[in-house]
Order: structure tokens, then C-alpha cells, then sequence
């Protein structure tokens, strides 16, 4: 439904105690999105894996073209291959339209 369309994925909140927030906006594309389930797949275009945090809560932004789309979840796995890094990120309370660019 949304593959290929670029993502910024930021964390809003960290859950675990010892976690440190970070709020670089990450560079993603959509991969896949799984609307049974409500998981959305990204591939991270820059960053390592590991600077994205299982135990945090993220916002993800989908610029479609004509629109800009949020919603927020958690990323729930992390794989890494030669070739690309993906997540599987829960949708949580679905997507909403942004009237205006976040800054």
C-alpha cells in the first residue's frame, strides 16, 4: 500500500529505565506493510540497526507524494542482511493525516 514511499521514523519516549532517548530522525523507506496485522516494514537507509531501540516508542511519518501520513508504535524485531536492514514496526491506533509539514 505504501512501498516505496520514504519514511522519517523519530522516538517519542524511551520505555526502559536505563534507555537513552534519542531524537535523530531516522532515514526509511516502506518496504512492506501488512494490513492484517497492522506491522509495517521499513528499510533503514542509513544508520546501523542498533542505534534503534526495541525497548522505545517511535513516531513514523509517510510522505506519500499528496499527503503526509503519522502514526506512532514500536519497532518489535530488527534484521540485517548484506544488502539492506529492515524493521517490523507495530502500528499502534492506526495512521492520521498531517495538515501541515512537522518542523
Amino acid at each position: 500500500m505504501y512501498e516505496g514511499n520514504p519514511v522519517d521514523l523519530q522516538m517519542e519516549k524511551v520505555i526502559s529505565a536505563d534507555a537513552i532517548f534519542d531524537d535523530t530522525t531516522r532515514v526509511c523507506k516502506v518496504d512492506h506493510y501488512d494490513t492484517e496485522e497492522d506491522y509495517i516494514y521499513l528499510e533503514v537507509m542509513e544508520d546501523p540497526l542498533t542505534t534503534i531501540l526495541l525497548d522505545a516508542k517511535y513516531r513514523c511519518y509517510i510522505s506519500t507524494g499528496t499527503e503526509l501520513l503519522c502514526c506512532s508504535g514500536v519497532v518489535k524485531e530488527r534484521y540485517q542482511s548484506e544488502d539492506r536492514n529492515l524493521l517490523k514496526f507495530k502500528i499502534e491506533n492506526g495512521f492520521y493525516e498531517m495538515n501541515e509539514r512537522r518542523s
